[in-house]
């Protein structure tokens, strides 16, 4: 009797009795496996990002704020400036023996969405970044674009735009001195992908008293630290924020005291910063994981009662094949087949379910980590096992009842 049953035959008809009951269960733990892969990639791509853009700087002197908010603008360019400093804070940390690099930023400007840097090719050796197209700038009101900054604003080398103070509604044109882009770099994976670079010469020439105009050009040759940028005479010498890479552990433990000793001064240390921040959007995942696990043990418990319902109306059927010599091994392959089958169609599409959210949260920049969707791995295949596994766990049940049915009362309708 246990060969000539079609185990594979006999499970989906009998899922094809009650087919939207099934598909209501399996979607609901799909959400539930969804919701849970969606959380740890969107986490996992955002922990990813925020390590690759601290880019291995060790303190970020700015002006008084709070510390994350320095991080965010100054490093991870997604938040406002906290304000302005003297440039020859720059000019002192660059000389200072406990500093390894001291890279200027000078913020304010923006074209489109895409924020203007004043800044050194220093800046780009802090991700790798080297020029794929043109060449650094040697002028000022050049400009080299990040790879991503240059598709969306469909520029090349040779190409000009027009910057505008501040970002988003409100902005003011700088349309009287447009930049030339020289030059685009090659992808980094970072947010030097999502800006344009300039010089401080020329930062500073756009916001220096009207009349003035800049026609100073200086040689910036890419790999070194230029202490020696010159505005002109007139224009504020100012920046927003200090990237500083220090020599040793103790130096950054020295400086960070002596620098915020210093009236004006803000001084944050990145790796503190980026956990800080961890901590703050790990409380939200954390509770969007228990609203998950909770889903997934509800839709397992609604799946079990229904399966041992559906079942129990079946129950002439199996004990008709327990009659004719069904073994409980051949009963077990068709219970545990129905649960096994329906909780794998729950995984498969609670993982699509995840990675299209996933995708759609990347392409629509949902977050100003502009995250990259992290490559297939073990979140990914424990989105597919665990609804498969609860599946089974909830056939469990049904299982029992399914063995311990007496086939001669069943046959004869009674309970």
């Amino acid at each position: 009797m246990t060969g000539r049953v079609n185990t594979p035959r006999l499970v989906l008809a009998g899922l094809a009795r009650r087919p939207l009951t099934w598909l209501f269960h399996g979607l609901l733990l799909g959400l539930a496996g969804g919701l849970l892969l969606a959380v740890s990639l969107v986490q996992t791509a955002a922990e990813t990002r925020l390590q690759r853009d601290l880019g291995g700087v060790d303190l970020v002197v700015g002006a008084e704020g709070g510390g994350l908010q320095l991080v965010m603008s100054a490093l991870l360019q997604a938040d406002a400036p906290t304000g302005i400093i003297p440039a020859e804070v720059w000019t002192d940390l660059a000389r200072d023996p406990q500093v390894a690099a001291a890279v200027p930023v000078a913020m304010g400007d923006s074209v489109g969405d895409v924020r203007i840097v004043g800044t050194t090719p220093a800046y780009a050796d802090l991700y790798g970044g080297d020029v794929a197209a043109g060449r650094w700038w040697t002028g000022g009101m050049e400009a080299v674009l990040g790879a991503a900054a240059a598709q969306r604003l469909g520029l090349a080398p040779g190409d000009t735009f027009i910057g505008a103070h501040g970002e988003g509604p409100g902005t003011v044109a700088h349309a009287d001195h447009p930049y030339t882009v020289v030059g685009v770099l090659a992808p980094t994976g970072t947010v030097l992908d999502r800006l344009a670079l300039t010089s401080l010469d020329s930062v500073w020439s756009l916001h220096a008293a009207p009349g003035h105009s800049h026609d100073q050009s200086h040689d910036h040759d890419h790999g070194h630290d230029h202490a020696h940028d010159h505005a002109h005479a007139d224009a504020p010498r100012q920046i927003t924020a200090v990237l500083v890479d220090v020599r040793s552990p103790l130096a950054a433990v020295t400086l960070a005291p002596r620098l915020e000793a210093e009236p004006g001064l803000k001084v944050a240390q990145p790796a503190r910063e980026v956990q800080r921040l961890n901590a703050l959007l790990g409380g939200g995942a954390g509770l969007l994981r228990q609203f998950g696990v909770g889903l997934g043990v509800l839709a397992a418990g609604g799946f079990g009662l229904a399966l041992t319902g559906a079942l129990l109306a079946r129950r002439r059927e199996f004990a008709l094949l327990k009659a004719l010599g069904a073994r409980p091994a051949t009963l077990a392959r068709l219970v545990l087949g129905e649960g096994l089958l329906l909780g794998a169609a729950g995984g498969v599409a609670g993982w699509a379910l995840g990675r299209t959210v996933m995708a759609v949260t990347a392409a629509a920049e949902a977050t100003p980590l502009a995250l990259v969707p992290p490559p297939p791995g073990l979140a990914d295949l424990l989105a597919l096992l665990v609804p498969a596994g609860l599946g089974l766990v909830a056939a469990l049940p049904a299982l029992v009842v399914v063995l311990r049915l007496d086939p001669l009362a069943a046959l004869e309708n009674r309970s």
